[in-house]
């Protein structure tokens, strides 16, 4: 299973002459830089990229399929750009479209021209792979649809209730503004957030997205904040549509090439059904894109070592691309797909190629480095300990699909297969962490918290990478009539199996399955699962209004007290303000102590920067009398869940009128209409 060959391709013996050379790569460099420039002139851009990962598809020869080619050009395309962001960061021209595209061209021509390969992509397309590319599609549909029926407030609302995808614009924006890694511009990008907070993501999912946005708009400044905030959200819904591709491949690839569409149907029903209806959608509605980018990764690294490519060199540098685009990405995954790679290296150390793999080890060793020495690291020391807002993963379903991974490699001689015992072995490195973590955590606070909900995640995307074994475990196809009747009854019984699964993951949702029609996934594609649109669509109104804030802080009490904590965090972000808006969305939380007019005047009194406080409805209020013993109404018929606060307190308007009048040179207040 692990030494059938990938590609059914073959490279032709006899390749240009010495003399046809340098007429060959003259006109491709000329190409690469005139194509851009042409582009650019007519805004036409956004093809470029496109291009740009068709010609890499094309130079690809250890892939046999178009989706293998998808694949490994996505990973080594981010890879380096991540690595060229190091450059792109201090080079004059920053993130223009033109010259970005014409270095990339020009290292596609002198690939070409080395390797003395000319394009070719693969067309026939197999019955299985059919199959993978029928799940991801499913899976593509059921997260666009949903999404693209929204307005822009309300795709914010379904990403706000994390919290985090606020800073992730933050960090988006500010790398737009700076021209490349914020780390890298530490003093001017001070003025977006207050200290180091923006240095605490990996950064190269920023870079790719703002980069994407250049591309999109044929431009060299970023757009205004809605716009910008438009073309984040899209490319966090296509983040999740990369994973679902890659844990759909990286699960048809382990299953090699013996089983036949049926079993694989059955098998990749199953995880597509996880896949959506279970705890790898809550990263994307939480709004986590590095996450889950990174599961992204990590599911392709744990194909392609437990099934390498034929080509020992393109497999070293997919491994180390794949190694660099998780620094970049999601770093507390590192840990694990360092330790996977040096056992597979370790272990295949007499089939590589020695000074390639050393001179690659030494290359990508300090890239891959750069991310948790260069940012706040999310994953080590106390850090590990933080509290956040991921949602808590279905126990049961992990535990079942961990146990069903391991049946791969244990039934039916399946450890005599070499890529079942690697599966085995990353298994064992994903559990190793999630129980190192989990003791730690005891041992700190008595209990788990964010951090590891993140790691079972991760066990969760391996688990299901090594589901792919099980379909070598569904009998083939037979010549006899009685023995296809046979198989065909037993497919019936995997496929019906595989629907009870994705039907009960719909259906019963919860952390324990306790609550009907609760499932995150189902909840998202019914429209049920609104998130905070409120807040959102109050944030880009009030955007539209004051694209800037002038110097002073804009604090939303317009609506409920979810809906003003989201729209005052999401204004503070589009309008480039994080760094005074982050007190005042904190100060407003609404899982925080009850505030009374005595510390709404304090806050007002400490703020560094003058208060535009935004009302709307003369009704709506959040303050209380006593935040020992606050009284608020009940919710029922006729009761405004804005009228949040106690009856004795003055209301939102009242409050920032009295205000307005203590503090004139401090405070305004803005009554919008409606």
């Amino acid at each position: 299973m692990t030494t059938s060959p990938d590609s059914v391709t073959t490279e032709s013996t006899t390749g240009p002459s010495k003399a046809s050379r340098p007429l060959r790569g003259a006109v491709a460099l000329t190409v690469a830089w005139l194509l851009p420039l042409s582009t650019h002139l007519v805004g036409l851009d956004w093809i470029l990229p496109l291009l740009l990962l068709a010609g890499l598809m094309s130079m690809q020869r250890a892939g046999r399929t178009l989706m293998d080619r998808l694949v490994l050009a996505v990973v080594q395309l981010f890879a380096m750009l991540c690595a060229a962001g190091l450059l792109i960061s201090v080079w004059p021209w920053h993130l223009h479209p033109v010259p970005i595209a014409g270095c990339a061209f020009t290292a596609l021509a002198v690939l070409a021209l080395v390797t003395g390969r000319r394009p070719h992509i693969p067309v026939r397309t197999r019955a299985g792979d059919a199959v993978t590319w029928l799940a991801v599609l499913a899976v593509a549909v059921l997260a666009f649809v949903p999404f693209a029926v929204r307005d822009l407030g309300g795709r914010i609302g379904i990403v706000a209730t994390g919290e985090d995808f606020a800073r992730h614009f933050m960090l988006y924006d500010m790398i737009g503004k700076l021209g490349g890694y914020a780390f890298m511009h530490r003093a001017q990008a001070a003025a977006f957030a207050p200290d180091d907070y923006g240095f605490g993501y990996p950064q190269g999912t920023h870079l790719l997205y703002a980069v994407l946005d250049r591309f999109v708009r044929s431009s060299n400044v970023n757009a205004d904040a809605p716009t910008a905030m438009n073309m984040l959200l899209w490319c966090h819904l296509g983040t999740y549509v990369f994973l679902a591709m890659a844990l759909l491949w990286a699960a048809r690839r382990v299953a090699g090439p013996g089983p036949d569409a049926a079993a694989l149907l059955s098998v990749l029903g199953v995880i597509a059904g996880v896949l959506y209806f279970g705890d790898l959608i809550t990263p994307f509605l939480r709004g986590y894109p590095n996450e889950v980018l990174g599961l992204g990764l990590v599911a392709i690294l744990t194909a392609v070592l437990a099934r390498p490519l034929h080509r020992p060199r393109e497999q070293v540098v997919t491994v180390a691309a794949l190694l660099v685009g998780i620094s970049f990405s999601y770093h507390l995954y590192l840990p694990y797909a360092l330790v996977v790679a040096a056992v597979w290296a370790w272990h295949r150390r007499r089939a590589l190629p020695r000074l390639f793999t050393t001179a690659t080890i030494v290359l990508i060793v300090p890239l891959a480095l750069i991310t948790p020495l260069e940012n706040r690291p999310s994953g080590a020391g106390s850090l590990l300990l933080l509290l956040g807002t991921a949602i808590p993963v279905d126990r049961p379903v992990l535990a079942l699909v961990v146990l069903a991974a391991l049946a791969g490699p244990l039934v039916r001689g399946g450890w005599r297969a070499p890529s079942h015992r690697v599966l085995a072995v990353e298994l064992a490195v994903a559990l190793g962490m999630v129980a190192v973590l989990l003791a730690y955590q005891y041992a700190m606070v008595g209990h788990s918290v964010y951090y590891f909900e993140k790691l079972l995640h991760m066990l969760l995307v391996v688990a299901l990478v090594g589901l792919g074994s099980l379909a070598r475990l569904l009998p083939g196809r037979s010549g006899s009539r009685r023995a296809h009747t046979g198989t065909r009854a037993r497919y019936a019984v995997a496929t019906g199996a595989a629907l009870v699964v994705v039907g009960g993951l719909a259906m019963a949702g919860g952390q324990w399955h306790s609550r009907p029609l609760a499932g995150d996934g189902l909840r998202y594609g019914l429209g049920v699962e609104k998130g905070s649109p409120a807040g959102g669509r109050q944030a880009v109104e009030l955007v539209r209004r004051y694209p800037d804030a002038n110097g002073k802080v804009d604090v939303v009490l317009t609506q409920t007290p979810y809906a003003n904590f989201f729209g005052t965090l999401f204004t503070a972000v589009m309008q480039r303000n994080y760094r005074y808006g982050e007190t005042w969305y904190g100060f407003l939380a609404p899982s925080g102590p009850r505030r009374t007019l005595a510390d709404l005047e304090a806050k007002v009194r400490s703020s560094p920067v003058p208060v535009r406080i935004v009302v709307r409805d003369p009704h709506v209020s959040f303050l209380a009398v006593d935040p020992h013993h606050p009284w608020q109404p009940e919710a029922g018929p006729g009761v405004d869940p804005a009228t949040f606060g106690a009856s004795r307190a003055p209301t939102n308007m009242q409050a920032a009128q009295y205000l307005a009048r203590r503090y004139p040179d401090k405070v305004e207040v803005i009554v919008l209409g409606g």
